[in-house]
């Protein structure tokens, strides 16, 4: 789910809505108490008006003057009556619109304080009882995945705990053997020592692991951008994988132009296409190809972007495989066999630093073929070079 945002336009309904309730309830009730007032003053007037104001004239000993004077008085407290009236209720509006204040602190505590339930606010207030609970599921959301996240990566922990001790231990075995038996023959000797440095270099694989998990950290990715060749980039990345893809008998194919001017921060992207090339020739079928291409596309506005795609052939992946795939520690192989498989961070950075630029990166997978592609935001001003 995205990020609730409160719009523009969610701001200017949820003014309105509130302006307008308060402005009609306020003059509803001024109406009323106006009808009602004058009624009740004609009234009173009609009944004993006549009466009341012959008893005053009596009272003051038939003066005019002083009978007018109270006139007056009498007239002037009924207007005051009046406009105090008006006062009151103008004053009642007020007090209420500061009561929608007093729902909305409450709604916000509750969403701080994770209550269960959804926030229930007037139809006055729908837009923000919808924002605010966009951002309690979102916030659920969250911490569920967050919660998820957190309990994978102590069971890689554990996993990789278990992995290490066993290199370390074949490790500590040859080589006592080696200490113990210096009468071994040339050819065993040599053997042992292959294989003691195979368990080294495995050992040290998981130890990189191990700080991957503790360093990882999406939101402190820094981007330096630099102009360079796109095309002898990505050539270069790719030699970096022939002997690998020779071991397990892939044919790695770059198709890109001779030049390809980029602007992007390459270290960053450097490492994205290492953890996609990675992920393909560990899971490509044995000898299969590899594609990796490489060009700039213009989108429909004319913005230009720097795309890679890795393509290989192997098991196809499904739609809810495709979801996870860029979760941090979502590995692909449920085994956790000591030789292969990684933190399941890889592909998680890469999306990360794809993002930091600005850009994205996709997967697809269909009969068996499945490709990567990384956009790199390049901006209006390239000339897009294609292939």
């Amino acid at each position: 789910m995205e990020t609730a945002s409160f719009t523009q336009a969610a701001k200017q309904d949820q003014t309105r809505r509130l302006s307008n309730a308060i402005l009609r309830r306020t003059l509803v009730n001024v109406v009323l108490f106006a009808v009602v007032y004058f009624v009740l003053f004609m009234g009173f007037m009609a009944t004993f008006g006549t009466m009341v104001s012959d008893f005053i004239f009596d009272l003051v000993l038939s003066s005019h003057t002083v009978h007018g004077s109270l006139q007056t008085l009498f007239f002037v407290l009924v207007i005051t009556g009046f406009v105090l009236g008006v006062v009151l209720i103008v004053r009642s509006g007020i007090n209420r619109a500061l009561r929608y204040f007093d729902l909305l602190l409450d709604s916000t505590s509750d969403v701080l304080a994770k209550r269960e339930g959804p926030i229930i606010l007037p139809s006055e207030l729908a837009p923000t009882a919808l924002f605010l609970n966009g951002i309690k599921t979102q916030g659920e959301q969250n911490e569920r995945a967050a919660k998820a996240a957190e309990e994978r990566k102590n069971e890689l922990v554990v996993y990789l705990a278990h992995d290490i001790k066993t290199p370390l231990t074949s490790i500590i075995g040859y080589l006592t053997l080696l200490d113990e038996s210096p009468s071994l023959p040339l050819d065993v000797r040599a053997r042992y020592t292959g294989i003691t440095l195979a368990k080294a270099y495995r050992l040290e694989e998981l130890l990189d692991e191990f700080f991957e998990i503790t360093r990882y950290n999406l939101q402190t990715i820094p981007i330096e951008r630099s102009r360079f060749d796109g095309a002898l980039f990505v050539s270069q990345v790719v030699d970096e994988f022939y002997p690998v893809a020779e071991g397990r008998s892939l044919e790695l194919v770059f198709e890109g132009p001779d030049e390809l001017p980029v602007f992007a921060d390459a270290g960053r992207v450097a490492r994205v296409l290492n953890n996609v090339l990675k992920n393909a020739v560990a899971y490509a079928d044995t000898g299969t190809r590899v594609n990796v291409r490489t060009g700039l596309a213009c989108g429909q506005d004319g913005f230009v972007w720097w795309e890679l795609t890795v393509t290989d052939r192997g098991r196809e992946l499904s739609s809810e495989h495709l979801e996870r795939i860029f979760e941090k520690f979502f590995r692909a192989d449920a085994s956790r066999g000591s030789g292969s498989g990684g933190a399941g961070l890889g592909l998680a950075i890469a999306r990360e630093i794809a993002r930091a630029h600005g850009g994205d990166i996709y997967a697809t997978s269909d009969a068996g073929l499945t490709s990567f592609t990384i956009w790199i935001p390049q901006g209006p001003s390239v000339t897009p070079v294609q292939p």
